[in-house]
């Protein structure tokens, strides 16, 4: 079931999904917007389910139906080439983030995944450590987030999520809560926000 679109800052729109439909369901309102569906009849019914619902998404924010294809690193672009996205999958979610001009990444996580506590020495660098308290639950997942929507913007999956990518200090706000970030020789601003439960967090260049 469609939920919300928000807007984030640089003109990036991100609609987002919770995917309560069986696989039927998606396919069938995907045939009624017009999407086709036979593609997604060959994957397993997990996949189905998301794809049905990024399409869904996709034509939502387009305002008709749209093609998506997939580059190396398995980033998602418009065939068509007028927007840029970023998709983020997590439990019972499907967000999708849209630009006009720019590229974008999107990541989303619950904020209550303890597990993000446990695995602090994987992705966060000494400097971030000084300023996420080891107990602070949402500033680790946002944290994560950050970095996987970071990466997901550079089109990287091999980035070294710890030493790649270093996150200035920060603190969470009610509404949204912006951050600063460098990867390499880029600049990043993002901007994350609470939405049932998940931290839904956009990465742009600056």
């Amino acid at each position: 079931m469609f939920i919300t679109e928000l807007t984030y800052p640089g003109a990036t729109r991100v609609l987002v999904w919770r995917l309560d439909e069986e696989a039927p369901l998606l396919l069938a309102l995907c045939r009624e917007a017009g999407i086709p569906v036979g593609d997604l009849l060959e994957l397993p019914v997990k996949r189905q389910r998301e794809k049905a619902a990024e399409l869904l998404l996709l034509c939502r924010a387009l305002g008709r139906p749209a093609a998506m294809c997939h580059d190396g690193q398995g980033a998602p672009s418009v065939v068509d080439g007028t927007v840029n996205i970023s998709i983020t999958h997590t439990m019972g979610m499907v967000a999708l983030a849209v630009n006009g001009r720019q590229t974008i990444g999107l990541d989303a996580e619950r904020a209550d995944r303890r597990q993000v506590l446990r695995v602090r020495d994987k992705f966060l660098n000494d400097s971030e450590q000084r300023f996420i308290a080891p107990d602070d639950l949402c500033a680790h997942v946002m944290a994560w987030t950050a970095k996987e929507a970071i990466i997901k913007a550079e089109r990287n999956s091999a980035l070294d999520w710890t030493h790649g990518i270093s996150l200035t200090p920060f603190d969470i706000h009610p509404g949204m809560t912006t951050l600063q970030a460098s990867c390499g020789g880029n600049r990043y601003c993002l901007a994350s926000r609470l939405v049932e439960g998940h931290f839904i967090t956009v990465a742009a260049p600056v």
